[in-house]
């Protein structure tokens, strides 16, 4: 088999090296030196924080990954049959695992010679290992891959067959804060033409302790997910971060209805970034913010749909309504 970077059914686009770089300049300087501390949750998914991800998609604790792949396989023809797409264009593809249904039911039942894939994901590895496997199992499949951040990867697809169906799967919307949501949310609004439909998989407020287990997995991957990018820190930066002086700590926020996942400082510790000239003291206890991961109710995705300009075609949840499958358009 070729490798995708030879295959002609495969195209990579790489945003600037350059312009990553000093964007993680910027967010350490922004986040990590002022307090309260904080980091983008983007810098998690180099090609090992990637892999421990997907570890954590298959513990027993982490149910947002299988409640959403059981909504994909029971619905993926209901969802394919309404949007008719000639092209799947994902946010966050990561390894494209659950995308893969809607990809398979794209090729066995629509009447067309040729289906296309636009992946983006700030991991390059992860996308080129992704797009061997689908080129593999799929000889009418042909990708594009992009490695960049979201919204400017979005506009830098330029030319695509509609009706497109973008997907922003795997509860990633919860990520963003509610401005950020609606930004991101209205850039692919803006991309997207009349015929075109835009699939979002969100995670749903329900007991905290499901939460909390969910983002602290008794098998520890979560844990070394986190600390992990203070080893991306390290190997970008020079940074002398010691993993061992810090520990995981995912906590919900019942009134900002959101889980929020911290490193927090085991002693008192001076950090140095050669490249940066800087360096940092954290106190014992200190805390940087990772990640949050907003939950929704049915009212609040409502209400983000109407702030980005999006209008809801069919949502689909489990019996236990933990999660949400929501297929919108663009308001007209």
């Amino acid at each position: 088999m070729d490798s995708p970077t030879t295959n002609k059914r495969f195209n990579l686009k790489e945003m600037s090296s350059k312009d990553t770089l000093s964007m993680l300049y910027q967010d350490v300087r922004q986040g990590l030196f002022n307090r309260p501390r904080s980091l983008p949750p983007k810098y998690f998914y180099d090609e090992v924080g990637s892999g421990l991800f997907d570890a954590i998609c298959n513990t027993q604790d982490y149910y947002p990954t299988r409640t959403e792949l059981a909504l994909l396989q029971k619905h993926s023809n209901e969802i394919i049959a309404i949007a008719n797409p000639q092209t799947c264009i994902e946010l966050g593809a990561g390894t494209s695992t659950k995308t893969e249904v809607l990809l398979s039911q794209m090729s066995t039942s629509l009447s067309v010679d040729e289906i296309k894939y636009v992946s983006i994901d700030v991991c390059k590895e992860v996308l080129v290992e992704s797009a061997q496997r689908l080129l593999n199992n799929y000889t009418n499949l042909s990708i594009q891959s992009i490695v960049g951040e979201y919204a400017p990867a979005i506009q830098a697809v330029s030319v695509f067959d509609s009706p497109a169906l973008f997907a922003f799967i795997g509860s990633s919307i919860g990520n963003f804060t509610e401005q950020e949501s609606i930004e991101l949310l209205t850039h692919v609004a803006e991309k997207m033409s009349a015929k075109d439909f835009f699939l979002i998989g969100i995670d749903r407020v329900k007991d905290k302790k499901i939460l909390e287990q969910a983002y602290d997995d008794s098998e520890g991957i979560t844990a070394k997910f986190n600390l992990n990018v203070l080893t991306v820190l390290n190997g970008s930066l020079n940074a002398d971060f010691n993993l061992y002086k810090f520990k995981h700590q995912a906590v919900y926020n019942e009134n900002e209805q959101q889980i929020e996942m911290y490193l927090v400082s085991l002693c008192d510790q001076t950090v140095r970034f050669p490249k940066l000239n800087e360096s940092i003291h954290f106190e014992e206890g200190e805390k940087v913010l990772t990640e949050i991961s907003r939950k929704y109710t049915k009212a609040s995705i409502q209400q983000l749909l109407e702030k980005s300009g999006l209008v809801e075609e069919m949502h689909l949840e489990p019996a236990n309504e933990y999660f949400s499958l929501v297929l919108v358009k663009r308001k007209l």
